[in-house]
């Protein structure tokens, strides 16, 4: 039996779970969002998760959702996606969370534009459990046979920077490509989106979910304080 099911089966509760994990990697503490998204997270709700950059968004997302995939991988199949509206975001995300997909035993790769046709072979012939993407890599992969198969059984979307797509040709485009994931899958897929600020919380859910869909709205409103200290030297002009 899993470490994740051992101690749920105990009745321990699931931040409770998740905060002696933080601890385990390194984090002294929850942050806000983190005690407030991890339960709903853990339940596989649709969620938008709204926070100061810093909070700890990403890590509240990727250490249940691989806790939760690690119980279900199978060979060949990618179960997470993570897609980010920049290539460079893809590589700067994927430097964060590779040690957090390794520590569940799942395997992680980047797929953009700038993906060498070497890795995008090794990607299509034995599929990652986790993808990092783009929109636009996203619209052709859903295009070739072998990554709808691989998809078969995707049950975790993560949406990075979810303000960059609101109201925008890319953000359609996106919102297309989720629904035809939904219906390549098997699986009932759940969808995160993490944003550090969102203008109409309402249609950001709406955007997220899908219409006609639930999703939780989870927002950090306080304020991180800074103390900005001025120095004049004398002759530095």
């Amino acid at each position: 039996m899993s470490e994740l099911k051992q101690k749920t089966s105990k009745n321990l509760p699931p931040e409770t779970f998740f905060e002696e994990k933080f601890h385990s990697i390194g984090f002294k503490q929850l942050t806000d969002i983190q005690k407030r998204a991890l339960p709903i997270i853990y339940q596989k709700i649709n969620s938008l998760i709204i926070a100061p950059t810093g909070s700890g968004k990403t890590e509240c997302a990727v250490i249940p959702i691989f806790s939760h995939v690690k119980e279900t991988k199978r060979q060949g199949k990618i179960k997470v996606l993570y897609v980010t509206p920049l290539r460079s975001l893809n590589r700067d995300v994927f430097r964060r969370i590779t040690k957090y997909a390794e520590q569940e035993d799942l395997t992680i790769q980047v797929r953009h534009g700038d993906t060498s046709q070497s890795l995008r072979k090794k990607i299509s012939d034995s599929p990652p459990d986790v993808l990092i993407t783009t929109p636009e890599t996203l619209v052709i992969l859903l295009t070739q046979q072998k990554m709808l198969t691989a998809l078969s059984e995707l049950e975790q979307v993560i949406i990075d920077e979810v303000h960059e797509f609101l109201s925008s040709e890319r953000g359609s485009q996106l919102s297309i490509s989720l629904e035809r994931l939904q219906l390549n899958s098997n699986q009932k897929i759940i969808r995160t989106g993490l944003s550090a600020t969102v203008g109409n919380i309402e249609d950001a859910g709406h955007f997220l979910a899908g219409a006609k869909k639930p999703c939780k709205i989870i927002q950090d409103k306080s304020m991180r304080k800074y103390d900005v200290e001025v120095k004049f030297v004398k002759g530095s002009i």
